[in-house]
């Protein structure tokens, strides 16, 4: 209990930790099913923008016996091939503009020695991005927010990560939105990184924006915006690059009960 505790009160974690630490805490706990509710319902509301923990969650409340393989559902999240798959499919010598600190899109980038990243600050994020970058022999530029426009228009693709996304709308770290919008304006191609278990059902994506609010009305104070899924156009995941054209499938059933009600 005092690990699911912890668990609880851990935002800012690599969500692969998260879940593993989730799922050794379960399998130990084995709680009732109305138990299970209440512990997915508290795990969701403290980690809002983990979209792995809502697919966790989810998962275990639509099959009780998933119960008996948690450990495989947190696996599925640990050996995540999306950044591979984004190193491989980036053009050769490629300017690649980044918005923060997009941890998958960073794992690609720093295994390409032939790209340049321009790291547009957000939150101070971009400063370790750039220092990643300078460790793997990356040639790396750190951006200030005002500069934002030149640099996106002087890149051959801008790379935005995805904390969640539904089939009409894709939820990222503050900043995201304004980067897509100047990617327009300059016509620089968008690239949605969306690794494994980011596609949720549209529900549980309002949910997890309502959430990451605080209750706050000051839509700038959230940890997360939105955007359209039609301002990108290629949407990286697990299997590949594809055009975002291609439905976003989510990845895990709808379970209504795992929705925190509004406080």
């Amino acid at each position: 209990m005092e690990r699911l505790r912890y668990v609880a009160r851990a935002r800012g974690t690599d969500p692969a930790v998260l879940v593993a630490e989730t799922a050794e805490a379960i399998e130990s706990l084995r709680p009732e099913p109305a138990d299970l509710v209440n512990l997915c319902r508290r795990l969701v509301d403290r980690n809002p923008t983990c979209a792995p923990m809502w697919w966790f969650c989810a998962t275990l409340l639509a099959d009780v016996s998933a119960l008996d393989r948690s450990w495989e559902l947190a696996a599925e999240i640990e050996h995540d091939r999306t950044a591979v798959q984004v190193a491989h499919a980036l053009p050769e010598g490629a300017v690649v503009a980044t918005v923060g600190y997009p941890d998958i899109a960073a794992d690609a980038l720093v295994r390409r020695g032939d790209l340049t990243v321009v790291a547009i600050d957000a939150g101070g994020g971009a400063h370790a991005l750039v220092r990643r970058c300078d460790r793997a022999e990356v040639e790396a530029h750190l951006v200030p927010a005002e500069s934002a426009l030149a640099a996106i228009g002087s890149a051959d693709v801008l790379l935005v990560e995805a904390d969640a996304c539904s089939p009409d709308q894709v939820v990222a770290s503050m900043g995201s939105g304004l980067a897509v919008a100047l990617a327009a304006a300059t016509q620089t191609p968008v690239w949605l990184v969306a690794g494994r278990v980011r596609r949720l059902p549209e529900p549980y994506r309002v949910a997890m924006e309502r959430l990451a609010g605080g209750g706050s009305r000051r839509a700038w104070e959230s940890e997360v915006e939105s955007f359209p899924v039609s301002r990108v156009a290629r949407i990286a995941g697990p299997d590949g690059v594809v055009d975002a054209a291609d439905a976003i499938v989510a990845e895990c059933p709808f379970v209504p009960e795992l929705i925190p009600p509004d406080s």
